[in-house]
């Protein structure tokens, strides 16, 4: 009988394994590397726990209000770290970025829910008007307008615009309702405050009676006819000014000296607010 060949049908091959590839320093390290990765993930632990990576205005954003007064309810702002859980003990700065209103306290700790707030109140510098919200490196801003139906504002037809075009402000007048006669004289001034920016190119009078000025492109006093309180929004002039160089913003501040002639608003000067206007040169 003929033997089975021994190199058809080989013995299986010993599988040696090496102790080298099964080191327990090695298995230490990569349970460590899962272990440092678990706490990274938790909400609760992890080394940026404690920084800010957002924040968010809760309360407070959007409220309407007078020049002078502070808003009804304060401005309130959440700081959060990464894994979005709130983060308490930490600063938040409040700062005025248009309007020229002003914060009661412009560093805020925020509390154990992450939250920090302050009252603010509203600047006669634009109708709408912002407050910049920052921990670290996140920001956040809450916006605020003046209530134009008690108002005389100046309106800007664009709030950025390039050299060489012209910066068209309208004087609109709010006083629906606050009673006294329908119609009364008005002396007003606007004040350019970077004149060299922008320079007075013309002057649209729409009131219909009565119109004079004095003045030039850093102070212009104006006496209309206008306005009446029986429109809520009342357009009644236009002034344009040429931005004359770009890379800064002009600042357009609004007065009035008084309200006078024999048909006069009844103690109008005292119940309305007076606002002016800002405009980016880019």
């Amino acid at each position: 009988m003929q033997m089975a060949s021994t190199a058809k049908y080989p013995f299986p091959r010993r599988i040696v394994h090496s102790f080298r590839a099964f080191r327990p320093s090695a298995v230490a390290t990569a349970f460590a590397l899962l272990a440092v990765a678990a706490c990274s993930d938790s909400p609760t632990k992890g080394g940026n726990n404690g920084t800010p990576a957002a924040i968010s205005i809760s309360s407070g954003d959007n409220q309407v209000g007078m020049p002078g007064t502070p808003l009804a309810a304060p401005i309130a702002a959440r700081v959060t770290n990464a894994q979005g859980n709130p983060i308490a003990g930490n600063a938040v700065a409040f700062t005025v970025t248009r309007g020229d209103g002003t914060v009661a306290s412009a560093t805020v700790s925020t509390d154990n829910d992450g939250v920090a707030q302050t009252s603010w109140t509203l600047g006669s510098g634009t109708v709408r008007q912002e407050v910049t919200a920052s921990a670290g490196s996140a920001k956040r801003i809450a916006i605020a307008t003046v209530d134009t139906t008690r108002s005389l504002f100046l309106l800007p037809a664009r709030d950025t615009v390039s050299a060489g075009d012209t910066i068209w402000l309208s004087l609109i007048s709010g006083t629906t309702g606050l009673g006294g006669d329908v119609r009364g004289a008005v002396q007003e001034t606007i004040v350019n405050g970077t004149p060299t920016a922008a320079r007075l190119a013309s002057i649209l009078y729409t009131g219909g009676e009565f119109f004079d000025y004095t003045g030039n492109s850093g102070t212009l006093n104006l006496m209309t006819a206008g306005p009446t309180n029986i429109a809520a929004r009342q357009r009644y002039m236009q002034v344009g000014y040429v931005a004359t160089s770009g890379s800064k913003t002009i600042k357009f501040t609004h007065s009035a000296a008084g309200f006078v002639s024999a048909r006069t608003f009844n103690d109008l000067l005292g119940r309305v607010s007076v606002v002016g206007a800002s405009v980016y040169v880019r």
